[in-house]
């Protein structure tokens, strides 16, 4: 048991005291099914696709916890879950009535069983979430040695806690491995055929963290000489911000996307595509979901459990 360091876990304590306040007239309804609550990034919703998938196909009734910024990819994750509840994980820790609403709301729909499928348990407050389900099972992940708040308050919230193998294996095993703790099968993750009807490849600039950009000018340089190599028009696509980066002028025929996609018209542009070169963001996570050739830049670190390794 690690030294309770009780200024850094203080305010985790307080809140969880009032949670409880929260929840004492609650009743859960008799819905049954299992909760997935999942927390993170476009990619890491994307890569959960296996253990949704496996849940739904042995037939357990799903709902999926998300933030609401997920929303933008329904299209894909409605597909794999019967339900999809959406919460705000920034009013959840500052604004206390959607707290109440929310944790209320959570253990109202009186779940079975509740699978926690991050390996960073309180982002997002999702342990707390998990907490408030309340349901007979709950499972998730060991936390990592350093994260004492969650080894000492929360690991006591789940009734079975798992072996993550933090930063050894891959996302995809990692819902491999949860997905059999609770007798399933994962899901298949890769499409079975793709369109690929035209000859284009997507250049994403873009990414959600400084650490994993690859410079603007290295992207326009590989994409030229993959240009003059394969014949095909290359389309540059990324958010509205990367626009101010990208040059007037670039010096050989190509097509300008950037901050002109929906979220969906990116998925169907990728699909359509003959290959993908892009940074360690949701397009790399796309590409692989759709079964087309993905390059992907990474700067190192967390490397090998977000994107493919080569086969």
């Amino acid at each position: 048991m690690p030294k309770f360091n009780f200024l850094e876990c203080l305010p985790r304590v307080l809140w969880h005291f009032v949670d409880r306040l929260f929840l004492i007239k609650t009743t859960p309804e008799k819905q049954g099914g299992t909760c997935i609550i999942r927390v993170g990034g476009i990619g890491d919703m994307i890569l959960s696709i296996p253990l949704l998938s496996g849940l739904r196909f042995n037939g357990k009734k799903t709902t999926l916890v998300c933030d609401d910024k997920h929303k933008c990819i329904e299209f894909i994750l409605d597909k794999h879950v019967d339900d999809i509840f959406y919460y705000n994980k920034n009013k959840l820790k500052n604004n206390i009535l959607y707290r109440l609403t929310t944790i209320r709301k959570l253990k109202s729909k009186g779940f079975e069983e509740v699978i926690h499928s991050g390996i960073s348990r309180q982002q997002g407050g999702a342990d707390v979430l998990a907490w408030a389900c309340s349901a007979s099972k709950t499972i998730g992940f060991y936390p990592r040695a350093w994260n004492h708040c969650e080894i000492v308050i929360s690991n006591k919230w789940f009734n079975q806690l798992i072996n993550g193998h933090y930063n050894d294996i891959h996302e995809i095993e990692r819902m491999d491995i949860i997905a059999k703790s609770v007798g399933c099968n994962p899901g298949e993750y890769r499409a079975q055929n793709t369109s690929q009807t035209d000859s284009i490849f997507i250049v994403c600039i873009g990414t959600s963290s400084p650490v994993r950009e690859w410079g603007i000018d290295k992207f326009i340089s590989t994409a030229e000489k993959l240009k003059t190599t394969t014949g095909f028009m290359p389309v540059f696509v990324g958010e509205e911000k990367d626009l101010k980066q990208f040059p007037t002028h670039v010096g050989y025929d190509h097509i300008n996307l950037i901050g002109k996609t929906t979220f969906n018209e990116l998925y169907n542009l990728i699909a359509k595509s003959k290959f993908i070169i892009t940074n360690d963001s949701s397009p790399m996570h796309i590409g692989v979901l759709l079964n087309i050739p993905t390059i992907a830049i990474v700067s190192g670190g967390e490397y090998n459990s977000y994107c493919h390794n080569p086969e």
